[in-house]
């Protein structure tokens, strides 16, 4: 059995999107030589992150999944280190620093073989997010875990919400996270705005059930079965 899957969401734009999945896709196979990738994807409209991290899910078979965005670059001993705190750990969140690669670095980074470490030469600019640190783009966490909290729930449509709503139940139900002193690379692509999602305030209210509900296990639980 594979030890360790890679679950990344993705919806092509057919454009620089597409381009920054293919990447990442290689980068992951030829930095984690064991590792399955499994890619999710998903027909309803809007997109469903959440769906498609569930589709992947349902055919990985590591016991240790690895939710990585369509366009985030994380380094190898990182992954790692991640994976040995699972022992002590619950989850892992593996970044307290986000660096967005310029538009013109992307473009010349995606003409290249994935490897590691980046080229010196890649520009970045660093996104902080004060006392609010996000809590997507990459997490690390057992498949007992996932299973337990059902995954990502599927009530969200379109972008907004899935991540906050799937870390508050793991928090819960399973154990706190553990969020590492280091930084992840997001590739350049046209921004998308969850603000414009038509299903953007129904995301909200759903997220707010969650977030209330952080450390009381019978009121998440009630949540995640829907019964709330």
């Amino acid at each position: 059995m594979t030890t360790t899957s890679f679950i990344i969401p993705f919806k092509t734009d057919h454009g620089p999107r597409e381009k920054a999945f293919h990447w990442i896709k290689k980068y992951y196979k030829t930095v984690i030589k064991d590792a399955e990738v499994c890619v999710g994807t998903c027909h309803t409209k809007p997109f469903s992150k959440s769906k498609a991290v569930n589709n992947a899910a349902e055919k990985a078979s590591g016991n240790i999944l690895i939710i990585v965005d369509a366009d985030i670059i994380c380094s190898p001993a990182l992954i790692s280190k991640a994976i040995q705190l699972l022992h002590d750990h619950a989850w892992i969140i593996p970044y307290t620093q986000v660096k967005n690669v310029t538009t013109t670095s992307t473009k010349k980074l995606l003409q290249t073989s994935p490897f590691w470490p980046l080229p010196a030469a890649v520009e970045t600019q660093t996104v902080y997010k004060e006392k609010i640190l996000p809590v997507g783009g990459i997490n690390i966490i057992p498949k007992t875990c996932f299973k337990k909290v059902g995954g990502f729930d599927e009530r969200f449509y379109g972008w907004g919400g899935e991540d906050d709503a799937f870390a508050c139940s793991v928090d819960t139900l399973c154990g706190s996270h553990k969020r590492l002193q280091a930084s992840i690379y997001h590739l350049w692509h046209p921004k998308v705005y969850a603000q414009k999602n038509p299903h953007y305030k129904e995301n909200v209210k759903l997220a707010s059930k969650y977030c209330h509900s952080y450390g009381d296990k019978r009121t998440m639980q009630q949540i995640i079965d829907r019964k709330l």
